[in-house]
């Protein structure tokens, strides 16, 4: 049986000692509860939003995407397109094109980006889901169609059910000679949209899907692409196809994968959430000083325990971890109760959902509970009490002090 340990749950649990160093104590208790449930709330909220744009913003975004290291197109025969749709990881590739156009439906205009992709590989962009109006289709038999985010066609004043005449396609002409005419200087043709996408505002204000063929035939890039849309199969390591593919393809393509493509919205979630961490962490070190404050009053107060363990043998080291563990105890009790709140209300919020998120995506405010955070947050509160439980032992019952209370 471990002495000190048996005498510092004593003196926290004792039902006779309800004097201010107890409630000091309770107080330095609820501060670590307080830091504890902050901390793990804050950061399984930060992992739910993290999750929320990932899904929002990446949806669109292939696991692998190729691109021309130089230029804006690339010729597909020069990028082993066969070759690569036989790998046993890849599930599907797609050639993409990618132009700024100007769109015109009766007497309203905007620009967009237009992305031309095959019809077949329309299914693993996801966006069926997100489908507020029309068809989730780029083709009806021969003829094209498109679709289109809601900002646009808002931008457009256009609905589905009205647009049978349909969109006026304008583009850049790059075999234009010069010429005092401007209309010389684009090509155009006319596309039926077929659907509605609202996804996210970047999205739903930028891009205009099309099919690959009648983007091709409008920017005059025959058996040319932007990009190579690769998409995996399910447990495949992006790392190492994305290694494969630059191997394969050499410098003269840069190949990206969907959490690079979104590189800094990424960074700047990670960079929030661990600067939060930080904060919260500094708070509970000014919380801790109630802990301080309650280990430094116990010790004068029990100068009269202190003397008579010294005089039946125990040593100045066992007398400091009697305070030691005492202060361990407060920062655990603390810790446990907080975090327990913690993770029940952040899995009552992630499975059931109580919070709700005003005009929101989601109907609820996103959370994600992970055991890595749950382990930082025990990791620094219990440094943060170890220390605070240190500083008053160590100052107040150094070898001098303690044969000072011995001798009085």
């Amino acid at each position: 049986m471990n002495l000190s340990r048996v005498i510092a749950r004593r003196y926290l649990f004792s039902k006779g000692n309800r004097n201010v160093i107890n409630i000091i104590s309770g107080i330095a208790a609820t501060g670590v509860a307080i830091g504890s449930l902050a901390m793990i709330i804050v950061l399984s909220a930060f992992n739910g939003l993290e999750g929320l744009v990932a899904e929002l913003y990446t949806t669109v975004d292939p696991d692998l995407r190729v691109s021309p290291a130089k230029g804006k197109t690339f010729a597909l025969d020069s990028a082993h397109v066969d070759d690569i749709a036989n790998w046993e990881e890849v599930e599907a590739i797609a050639p993409m094109l990618e132009e700024t156009v100007f769109l015109q439906f009766r007497d309203q205009q905007t620009i967009v980006t237009l992305r031309g992709i095959p019809p077949a590989y329309l299914s693993h962009l996801e966006l069926e889901p997100f489908l507020i109006e029309g068809q989730h289709e780029l083709q009806v038999g021969s003829h094209p169609r498109a679709l289109i985010g809601y900002g646009i066609a808002d931008n457009l004043n256009l609905f589905i059910r009205d647009a049978f005449d349909g969109i006026k396609v304008f583009a850049a002409n790059r075999d234009a000679v010069k010429s005092l005419n401007p209309t010389n200087k684009f090509v155009s043709d006319r596309v039926m949209p077929a659907g509605i996408i609202a996804l996210n505002p970047e999205f739903d204000y930028s891009y205009c899907y099309v099919p690959y063929d009648f983007a091709a035939d409008l920017l005059r890039y025959d058996g040319r692409a932007s990009h190579l849309e690769v998409s995996l199969v399910a447990g495949a390591d992006a790392d190492e196809a994305k290694e494969r593919l630059q191997e394969l393809l050499g410098a003269s393509f840069d190949v990206k994968t969907r959490i690079e493509l979104n590189d800094v919205i990424f960074k700047t979630n990670a960079t929030e959430k661990w600067v939060t961490f930080f904060i919260l962490s500094f708070i509970l070190i000014v919380a801790t000083f109630n802990l301080i404050g309650s280990l430094t009053m116990l010790i004068i107060d029990k100068k009269s325990d202190i003397a008579l363990l010294r005089s039946v043998g125990q040593s100045a080291s066992d007398v400091r971890k009697i305070f030691l563990w005492e202060g361990m105890l407060i920062t655990a009790v603390g810790a446990a109760v907080g975090l327990g709140i913690g993770i029940a209300l952040v899995l009552v919020q992630q499975y059931v959902g109580f919070f709700p998120l005003q005009g929101g995506l989601v109907e609820f405010y996103p959370v994600d509970l992970k055991w890595g955070d749950l382990l930082a947050v025990t990791l620094v509160v219990g440094s943060i009490g170890a220390l605070a439980s240190y500083i008053p032992v160590r100052v107040l019952l150094n070898d001098s002090r303690l044969q000072t209370v011995i001798s009085t």
